[in-house]
């Protein structure tokens, strides 16, 4: 279960992830609206989260790491190996230079923050994320965004894998209902993070 109890976070071993937060993921009129992931967003109040999470650490001067799914006209380079990918395609969705592929309002790029592409769900996967933690000597990674049951766990495990002490503050997440959150929150990810909230981050970060 998700849970403020206090936990422990070096503001100089930490970064911040906010992953797939784009409109096409979870704002109404995005390509998967249908889905109901722009209501579990809203009930998850994510986006509001997320930037409360975001601001405090670059006043803590955490790094804040933007992983964006895009990609080009056509999604050319996207194996349609999986319904996810399929749909991606499907649904013309997340191209780049678009407003699906945009950051949602709110968790835009701010100055000093950093962005990474991606073309999968995990944040790892053939992206510049772990050499850009390397650089910056960070192995305490907050994850965060959309959607739970899938980039956000997905990012978590391989995390875990690689030997990074991964934080997921289970109310800067969501995904298409509660149901498929629950899921991953109490289960998955209960074994390869720390699952929190964003209250108890922000007081361990100061």
């Amino acid at each position: 279960m998700a849970t403020n109890e206090p936990v422990s976070i070096d503001r100089k071993r930490a970064a911040l992830i906010i992953q797939d937060m784009q409109n096409d993921v979870i704002s109404e009129g995005g390509a998967w609206a249908e889905t109901g992931a722009p209501q579990h967003a809203q009930e998850q109040n994510v986006v509001e989260n997320c930037k409360r999470l975001a601001e405090a650490c670059r006043k803590a001067g955490i790094p804040v790491i933007h992983v964006w799914y895009v990609v080009e006209e056509g999604a050319p380079g996207l194996k349609q190996n999986a319904p996810l990918f399929e749909g991606v395609k499907s649904a013309n969705a997340l191209v780049r230079g678009s407003w699906g592929a945009a950051a949602a309002d709110g968790l835009e790029r701010q100055k000093g923050d950093f962005v990474v592409e991606k073309l999968r769900m995990s944040g790892w996967q053939d992206t510049t994320l772990e050499t850009l933690l390397r650089g910056l000597e960070r192995d305490q990674i907050i994850v965060t965004g959309a959607w739970t049951n899938m980039s956000i766990e997905h990012t978590a495990r391989t995390g875990a894998d690689k030997g990074y002490f991964m934080y997921v503050p289970e109310d800067c997440c969501s995904t298409m209902n509660a149901d498929w959150h629950n899921a991953a929150i109490n289960y998955a990810l209960q074994n390869v993070s720390t699952v929190t909230s964003c209250d108890a981050v922000l007081a361990a970060i100061g």
